[in-house]
């Protein structure tokens, strides 16, 4: 919508204004461009290689996209947040202490820049796949510093979640976070050694969008010991149309020509687990499309159902444990991923834990 694009320009200029004659008296009284030091602020190198200084602990921040919402409330709580973004506030219940924060966006590839700046954060936080550029471009001039933080990123989690600790000054909350991660990545690594590995097709809530990698989707299956059975496609100028790696649009032909494993099924993001019967249509659906019974999936009734939540539960390290169940229920008997995600929620997020955040074919057929 335009009026997240629109930029109020009398605020715009008086800023910029403020930055040129703070940066003039500096350069009048002989200091040149201030470079800050430990005392004036913290520099690092963000998710897309940019320097960003920083004055910490950060007070005030604004920030995109829900799992990076998740990292800071895990780590500093919700009282430095002063805006977020409207897909993220929607889950009340989720976010009962966000009531009172202001939505300054419908989400991270449209922020209100307007109601940003009028909040004046210490810092602005956007996953890379949001309009991050943007963003700096516009904000940055302002002395509004943005910052690249992926924490959907399971492969980033322990640097996102360390970064975060340093910016809020909450080191110890942050290496709480890290060890919980650390643990459940380390034994999945470990069960997982010299399995034969199984081909998983993963696919999004529309149907036949499935996820490359450079998506978080990807790498959470094969975190979880699965092979992507699309992990071979690259975007080019010839499949541009049909998507990119956070949502890519296959041929049905390819797909059961591709004989997966397991097809797991993501639909939709919500934070109280979905209705028996809701699952059970979305499943006979797959199961039904024309073709699919030869899949070896279909077939063998490996056909699962999963909510976002659960599998985005703490940077994917939750849904990459519960792929490793259902491919290897073998090697992970004694591990219910349905008690790591409620340790997730409860202890971290500080909300009541949920079940019944999945479904199998077999199991709904019945």
């Amino acid at each position: 919508m335009a009026t997240f694009k629109r930029l109020r320009w009398p605020l715009l200029i008086v800023l910029s204004l403020m930055v040129a004659i703070g940066g003039a008296v500096a350069w009048w009284h002989g200091a040149g461009p201030a470079m800050p030091g430990p005392a004036q602020g913290f520099t690092f190198v963000d998710d897309v290689g940019r320097k960003v200084v920083v004055r910490t602990p950060v007070r005030r921040v604004v920030v995109f996209n829900r799992y990076n919402v998740e990292f800071v409330r895990a780590i500093a709580g919700t009282s430095p947040l002063v805006g977020v973004d409207a897909n993220t506030a929607k889950e009340r219940a989720y976010w009962p202490e966000l009531r009172n924060v202001q939505v300054v966006g419908q989400g991270q590839s449209t922020p209100n820049y307007d109601a940003v700046a009028d909040l004046a954060p210490d810092l602005v936080i956007l996953p890379r796949n949001g309009a991050w550029a943007e963003a700096d471009r516009l904000l940055t001039p302002l002395g509004i510093p943005v910052a690249v933080v992926t924490a959907w990123d399971v492969l980033k989690h322990e640097q996102n979640a360390a970064l975060l600790g340093h910016l809020f000054e909450k080191p110890k909350e942050a290496e709480a976070l890290n060890a919980f991660y650390r643990h459940w990545r380390d034994l999945l690594a470990q069960r997982l050694q010299g399995v034969k590995r199984k081909r998983v097709y993963l696919e999004e809530v529309g149907d036949y969008r499935t996820l490359l990698p450079g998506s978080g989707w990807h790498d959470m299956i094969e975190t979880g010991g699965g092979i992507n059975v699309f992990r071979d496609v690259t975007l080019s100028a010839g499949n541009a149309a049909r998507g990119t790696s956070q949502g890519f649009t296959v041929d049905p032909e390819e797909l059961i020509a591709r004989r997966p494993d397991a097809i797991i099924k993501l639909q939709p993001g919500q934070y109280a687990p979905h209705p028996r019967d809701f699952s059970r249509a979305v499943l006979n659906r797959i199961a039904g499309r024309p073709g699919f019974a030869t899949i070896p999936a279909v077939r063998d009734g490996q056909v699962y159902h999963i909510s976002y939540y659960l599998a985005g539960g703490c940077s994917k390290i939750v849904g990459a444990l519960q792929v490793a169940k259902w491919l290897y229920p073998d090697r992970f008997r004694d591990i219910d991923p349905e008690d790591v995600m409620a340790e997730w929620l409860t202890r971290f997020q500080h909300v009541p834990a949920q079940r019944g955040y999945t479904a199998r074919l077999g199991e709904v057929r019945r």
